[in-house]
């Protein structure tokens, strides 16, 4: 039991340094905890939370498709008759899952057979793009887990490879006929869209914008420089991260900065900015990053978590062609891989992350394997940028050598 007292005396630290609001203090409690529920937990009772945690999901997921959790009030309670009668459904039925819900936290019970928020339920509110993440993992992601077992007894014990012969295609059965965005694409422009709000979750804390690498410069590069091309934000979604670096960097011209990614990302990231005071000015371009850059000769070409999402020839392709756009007149020109950094020894949601990928044929990688990649598109690793807190970092390359 020396190990848990020692877990004890360090979690009653991290409490301590909560009272000045640190949001580290915070994360390393929660880590801390978790720590020692492991060291003293019941194999059974394992188990038993394994049960719990696919049940709460079940329910939560339900809660979301019926609307539930914009129906409870903010301030307040609802009754299990008022939600099913929303719904013309069975009481009975929509009490079972909110007691599943009410056990584990997620939701109170201020009274009998009426539920409320609890400081966690919002999430799952409509519009909370961590409340979209969620389902995305429920819809996209559960399926292909659960389908493991299949596919590696067709394709044998092996890393999955290529862009289609993945597991995120196989429970479709479309595994060798369609790659895993072209199978989101044909569930639905509702569910492209979904994904798209999806990517946007998680930000304040495990995937932050800001705060690893510092933009300043650009912004007095700009001063000097009135030509060139700024920040490509390539493969940038709904511009989620050019705008935080925007918004964080005022001094950078909005209009010599650009947003990339596929026709019907654009398309839908066009209408939705037309009225957002930093996004409307930088400019949309439709490109496929794995063919010629449109954009050449900027100064900061920038990928945000799409490196992870392919295999290492593929990352190569990708980053070959952003090499050969660098502007062979500007040595300070940079490539800037936003993306997790895994370790021999990950954090569990990293660890989470790199099964998550391998559903689709990709990974979550180190710096030795960035520094890999890079070298074989020929690049050079400037620095790792890094923050304490979070598992993601800024791969700085520049063209390989260049001084």
């Amino acid at each position: 039991m020396a190990d848990v007292e020692a877990l004890c005396n360090e979690l009653q630290q991290h409490i301590k340094d909560l009272q000045s609001g640190s949001e580290l203090a915070r994360r390393r409690a929660t880590n801390t905890a978790r720590r020692i529920i492991t060291e003293i937990i019941d194999p059974e009772e394992e188990i038993e939370q394994h049960a719990i945690v696919l049940a709460e999901m079940a329910a939560i997921r339900m809660y979301i498709e019926w609307g539930f959790f914009d129906k409870i009030p903010d301030n307040g309670s609802i009754s299990y008759a008022e939600l099913a009668k929303s719904i013309n459904g069975d009481e009975a039925l929509v009490r079972r899952f909110g007691q599943m819900l009410v056990a584990t936290g997620k939701l109170k019970r201020p009274q009998p057979d009426h539920v409320a928020h609890s400081r966690l339920s919002p999430t799952f509110k409509s519009g909370n793009r961590d409340g979209d993440h969620f389902t995305m993992m429920c819809d996209e992601f559960q399926k292909a887990y659960q389908a493991f077992p299949g596919f590696f007894k067709k394709y044998g014990p092996h890393e999955p490879k290529g862009e289609s012969e993945v597991p995120f295609c196989f429970p479709d059965g479309v595994d060798g006929k369609l790659t895993y965005w072209e199978l989101i694409l044909q569930r639905g422009q509702d569910n492209v869209e979904r994904f798209g709000r999806a990517m946007q979750g998680l930000q304040t804390h495990a995937w932050p914008y800001t705060g690893i690498y510092d933009f300043s410069w650009v912004a007095e590069y700009a001063k000097e420089n009135s030509d060139r091309p700024l920040i490509l934000d390539i493969g940038g979604g709904y511009g989620q991260m050019i705008r935080a670096v925007l918004a964080e960097t005022p001094g950078i011209p909005r209009n010599r900065c650009y947003l990339e990614d596929r026709a019907e990302v654009i398309e839908s990231v066009s209408k939705l900015s037309a009225s957002d005071p930093v996004l409307k000015d930088v400019q949309k371009v439709v490109t496929d990053m794995h063919k010629e850059q449109p954009i050449k000769g900027a100064l900061i070409y920038l990928i945000r978590r799409c490196i992870h999402d392919y295999t290492d020839d593929d990352c190569v392709k990708i980053l070959k062609i952003l090499a050969d756009a660098l502007p062979a007149d500007e040595p300070r020109a940079r490539i800037l891989i936003n993306d997790q950094i895994n370790t021999e020894d990950p954090t569990p949601f990293v660890a989470a992350y790199d099964v998550l990928m391998m559903t689709c044929a990709s990974l979550e990688r180190s710096e030795k394997q960035f520094e890999e990649l890079a070298k074989r598109a020929g690049l050079e690793v400037v620095k790792i940028h890094k923050k304490e807190g979070t598992s993601l970092g800024v791969v700085e390359c520049k063209k390989a050598g260049v001084p």
